[in-house]
């Protein structure tokens, strides 16, 4: 009874034993029978009935086996999500057959599924493509297997050139949560995390948003709204100073009361003017691209500021950008330049692209930066006679040109400043 109930050892192990069996048992009842009747013919109608019926069922236990070695290959062949192979039915009918239909029923609906899977990655990847926010792909070993255009920017070089790039070599970290080992990035770039499967894979996927911007856009609007509201108090006060002041200087003839009458007018003038002035940073730009050349630009600055004797580099480029803006912001960051002290010679104006970015740099030996971080703020000035616009409206320009305005010490050593205004490059010819 123990041996009846024992577990056999695989289906080909025991089909072969009962195969044998069989064998051995009509053997023995074929010798039997010929013993027992003694009769020549009939050892020749039993030996070859025998003969056929152990031929009939081992063909049997070899069709029964490889029927389940079809459907093991085809289930390996799904194990590798390769659905193309479909095994030869064994049976017509019964369990057998039943379970040879059942496989092809779920071999068919998991070719669906891929199929919707696969429809699934191409239009994410498809997605990733058009969004103009940097976003990677890592695979399972954290290397970077895809990205969109926008890694150029983040990055300073096409993706392609990372391929297979580990995360830390990026500067990224994923733990406790994904992040820039760099905390000038992390406090500019917030990455959203996801997980997806990819040829039974599991991939992160990065989207990196520039929070920056989105403070920056916030900033402006605040300080919008509040230029609006003094401009309005503002220009409603002086309004009523300056007419008062027109109708009391053919009444007062005394010297010292048109002297008075005078400044108040200036002052009140000069009121107005700051306001109208501050109100242009409400209004969006008209913007022009036109193909410029970086020497054309230089010599058309050179007169404006004879007395600097400007230096220049670079001036063979080509690009694409608003002549009159950018040369509006330039020479307001030049007349920064000589106020602050650089000696004639010593302002360097310098074009450069870097992978898909033009720089414009001016350097100069002028006194250094004394407080970088209220530098873009309105209303705030080092100057005695300064109004605190001049770098708000630079970068308001640049950022209307898609680019952005930098100040920060000189880098290589020396005192002074470095003005840099990054713009995105579109080359003018396909020479440049």
């Amino acid at each position: 009874m123990v041996w009846i109930n024992k577990r056999p050892a695989s289906l080909e192990r025991h089909s072969l034993i009962l195969s044998i069996g069989l064998l051995l048992c009509s053997l023995a009842a074929v010798v039997l029978a010929g013993l027992w009747f003694g009769q020549w013919w009939l050892w020749l109608l039993l030996v070859p009935a025998w003969l056929l019926l152990n031929k009939w069922q081992f063909a049997r236990r070899r069709q029964m086996l490889a029927a389940f070695n079809r459907a093991s290959v085809q289930l390996e062949a799904m194990h590798n999500q390769d659905y193309s192979l479909q095994a030869k039915a064994a049976y017509q009918t019964g369990i057998a057959a039943s379970f040879q239909q059942q496989l092809q029923q779920l071999s068919s609906q998991l070719q669906q599924r891929k199929s919707f899977f696969d429809e699934q990655q191409f239009l994410l990847y498809r997605l990733i493509d058009q969004l103009n926010t940097p976003i990677l792909v890592f695979d399972h070993k954290q290397q970077l297997s895809y990205a969109n255009a926008e890694f150029d920017s983040l990055f300073g070089q096409p993706w392609q050139s990372l391929r297979k790039a580990s995360a830390q070599r990026l500067g990224l970290h994923s733990e406790p949560h994904w992040h820039f080992a760099d905390s000038e990035r992390q406090r500019q770039w917030q990455i959203r995390h996801s997980r997806f499967m990819d040829q039974g894979q599991r991939h992160q996927l990065l989207v990196f948003i520039n929070i920056q911007a989105a403070l920056r856009d916030t900033e402006l609007e605040a300080w919008q709204q509040l230029i609006r509201v003094l401009s309005h108090e503002i220009r409603n006060s002086l309004t009523p100073v300056l007419a008062l002041s027109e109708q009391l200087r053919p009444k007062l003839t005394a010297e010292r009361d048109q002297q008075a009458l005078q400044v108040i007018h200036q002052r009140s003038q000069h009121l107005q003017d700051f306001v109208s002035r501050y109100s242009e940073l409400n209004k969006p730009l008209s913007i022009n691209l036109q193909p410029l050349c970086a020497g054309d630009l230089f010599a058309a600055l050179q007169p404006l500021f004879s007395d600097a004797n400007l230096q220049g580099s670079g001036l063979s480029l080509r690009f694409y950008s608003d002549a009159t803006l950018l040369q509006q912001v330039l020479i307001n960051l030049i007349k920064n330049a000589i106020e602050a002290g650089s000696p004639p010679g010593t302002v360097l104006l310098q074009f450069a692209r870097q992978h898909n970015q033009l720089h414009i740099s001016i350097n100069d030996s002028g006194q250094g930066i004394s407080n970088s971080r209220d530098l873009f703020v309105p209303f705030y000035t080092t100057k005695a006679q300064g109004q605190g616009i001049g770098l708000q409206l630079c970068r308001h320009i640049v950022r209307q040109l898609a680019g952005e305005l930098t100040l920060q010490a000189r880098s290589d050593g020396q005192q002074g400043c470095c003005a840099t205004i990054s713009l995105p490059w579109q080359a003018a010819d396909t020479g440049s």
